[in-house]
């Protein structure tokens, strides 16, 4: 898989940047356009869509750019975060001193559970994991999980934010230990673990037998 990480923001969020031959996805674009934008002159691929994990505002702040620059290209949201990005004001009263015009924004296509994403020949499946939001979504490629705020090292997202549920939570932590086999997990925030890793030693994470 060819991959690049850049955190980004002030909360430093993680951006994914994953492509093959002919094309990029950008997974989670937090608020750096010109790094985002710089890093995808390097890799030198169209940029064929954006998908986002969940709609908070550390994940979303170079969308609305993005889309003006490459105007065809989709962005993709778990259906439960569509209030997120509509309509801001009411998601972070009380969080933000001001909603930027940046963060009203709309998903191309709205994410179930099951979904698949083909992008030039890249397949992303959706893995629904509501928890830290409504509508949060891990995406499976390859052997990769990108976990969004959902599952950190030794962690996970935070319950307590507009749309948070616990309960809804450790149900997605235990649909992501119950993948088969061991795979890289690629979070929203810090480091890159192991589903291994965490099945071992996250004390959120427990597997159903």
């Amino acid at each position: 898989m060819n991959y690049r990480t850049l955190v980004v923001g002030i909360v430093r969020a993680n951006c994914y940047l994953v492509w093959n031959d002919t094309a990029c996805v950008v997974i989670d674009p937090g608020d750096d356009f010109n790094r985002i934008e710089k890093a995808l002159e390097e890799i030198g691929k169209p940029l064929k869509a954006i998908l986002l994990t969940h709609g908070h505002f550390d994940h979303v702040g170079a969308v609305k750019e993005l889309k003006e620059r490459y105007q065809s290209v989709p962005v993709m949201l778990g259906a439960g975060d569509e209030e997120l990005l509509r309509e801001p004001e009411r998601v972070y009263r009380g969080m933000l001193s001001r909603i930027p015009d940046k963060l009203h924004l709309q998903a191309d296509r709205l994410l179930q559970d099951g979904d698949i994403i083909e992008v030039d020949g890249m397949c992303f499946s959706v893995l629904a994991t509501p928890g830290h939001t409504r509508g949060s979504v891990c995406y499976l490629y390859e052997d990769v999980v990108f976990s969004g705020d959902t599952l950190f090292r030794g962690t996970c997202g935070r319950c307590d934010f507009y749309g948070g549920d616990s309960q809804a939570m450790r149900k997605s932590l235990e649909k992501l230990a119950a993948l088969e086999g061991d795979r890289p997990v690629y979070p929203g925030h810090e480091d890159e673990t192991s589903l291994e890793q965490e099945r071992k030693y996250n004390r959120f994470m427990e597997r159903k037998e």
